[in-house]
């Protein structure tokens, strides 16, 4: 009620200060009376009263906007400071609501791999993704959290489904555990979301695990994750995000269902992932990070012996950020897939391989008073089985990506990109099995993308 009597008190207040604004006759004024005198003595003209009296109401003008505007800035520093004041206006449903969202609006032109060396050709607009986030706190310790998901389908559709449904619970510190987040529901594994906190263009395609089809980005389970001692003061300007800035490391680790939010579960099976990231040197190196990524489990679907295939992964990665400059390496190797579909004709999981790098670096050109403009590249080289359960040669390939990159506005991007894959004579396409002289033909793209956010 106090809040309610303040508010009605100011705007009482800006309604008597806006009648005393109200401007009088001119001829009601003193200075008016005076001027007319001086007309009919002969001392000024008629044109020349008429002039002062024009550059008078001006001036009268002027100062009353300034004074109303003083009025009103008051008015909104008093509320802007009364925390009371708008916790008790903000509707119920609304605190602690936030809504974003995240889409990529692409455009490519290229070649698609057929077998024996034969490609097709395609030019097409595309909404390759589109994240609807909403966010909401509960209490201090507690909020949800639901992203709904549109994708095309293979027949062109577009369809939704939802990519993250859960609940967040916010612990309290644990000596060095510190920032501890727990996610029950369909929440993040523990890799895809700090990989792509590193390499910001998952616009333009998903990062080289994902991309060779090992698993994707969220799954049912519940897990924890936080930082290894307190955050790293002034993360933005020394590495260039606040995202993942333990400021010696981060951690997380989960159990789940382990198909990934594609598909339902179709074993009993759980796997258990996790990933520690060390920073080492975090007064004279603060971005330079050391990670690792395990899982262990069965893939989700029975093979011909009647088994599910093992399901393990194993990846290392190198990272190096600066606000202009990012680095990755990377290596993986992996049996099976989340899927369980990499077997050979025993059902025996296939072993994989791959080395993956990345870099970014903005441009020293200055366009709109910021120096916006990126170049970065990737390579990928991954090999469809290694320890040669169905061949034992050319069942690898190799990805290039060049291209360009403009910050429009925080995370609103503008990409340009050439990527390029070269095929092994028994490799399969990406998330395929390799097959014995399969000889795919030529896959290259020209991409232009427009990342949208808010």
């Amino acid at each position: 009620m106090k809040r309610i009597v303040l508010v009605f008190s100011l705007l009482l207040g800006l309604v008597a200060f806006s009648l005393l604004l109200i401007p009088k006759p001119a001829h009601a004024g003193s200075e008016s009376i005076l001027i007319r005198i001086l007309v009919k003595k002969g001392i000024l003209t008629q044109q020349e009263a008429d002039e002062i009296m024009k550059e008078a109401k001006k001036e009268e003008a002027k100062k009353k906007n300034q004074m109303k505007v003083v009025a009103v800035e008051a008015v909104k520093k008093e509320i802007k400071e009364d925390k009371d004041f708008k916790e008790e206006f903000v509707p119920r449903a609304l605190k602690g609501l936030k809504i974003g969202l995240l889409s990529y609006i692409d455009f490519s032109t290229g070649k698609s791999p057929l077998v024996g060396g034969n490609e097709q050709t395609y030019s097409e607009m595309k909404l390759t993704r589109g994240y609807l986030t909403v966010k909401k706190d509960i209490l201090p310790w507690l909020s949800g959290r639901m992203t709904y998901d549109i994708h095309r389908e293979a027949s062109g559709d577009i369809k939704g489904r939802i990519k993250y449904l859960y609940a967040e619970l916010r612990p309290k510190n644990l000596g060095p555990l510190t920032d501890m987040k727990i996610e029950i529901g369909q929440g993040h594994i523990p890799w895809l979301d700090f990989e792509e906190h590193v390499n910001p263009y998952r616009m333009q395609g998903t990062m080289a695990i994902e991309r060779a089809g090992v698993f994707n980005s969220a799954d049912l389970g519940i897990s924890i994750r936080g930082y290894l001692g307190r955050k790293l003061q002034n993360a933005k300007e020394l590495i260039g995000n606040t995202h993942y800035d333990g400021k010696y490391g981060s951690w997380h680790i989960g159990i789940y269902n382990g198909a990934g939010y594609h598909r339902g579960e179709h074993n009993t099976n759980k796997v258990l992932e996790g990933r520690l990231t060390l920073r080492p040197l975090p007064a004279i190196l603060p971005g330079l990070q050391l990670s690792y990524f395990g899982l262990i489990g069965e893939g989700d679907t029975k093979a011909v012996n009647g088994n599910y295939p093992d399901y393990e992964v194993n990846l290392f990665m190198l990272s190096y950020q600066r606000p202009d400059f990012i680095f990755t390496g990377q290596y993986f190797r992996t049996k099976g897939n989340a899927k369980g579909t990499w077997v050979d004709v025993r059902g025996d999981a296939l072993r994989t391989g791959c080395y993956s790098f990345f870099m970014d670096y903005r441009l020293p050109v200055i366009l709109f008073s910021a120096q916006r403009l990126h170049i970065f590249g990737r390579y990928d080289h991954f090999d469809q089985d290694i320890n040669g359960h169905i061949t034992d040669h050319n069942t690898a390939y190799r990805m290039y990506i060049f291209g360009l990159g403009y910050d429009v506005y925080k995370e609103n991007k503008l990409i340009l990109t050439f990527e390029k894959t070269d095929y092994g004579a028994n490799a399969g396409e990406k998330g395929g099995l390799p097959v014995i002289g399969n000889n795919l033909g030529d896959e290259y793209k020209w991409q232009m993308v427009w990342q949208l956010h808010f």
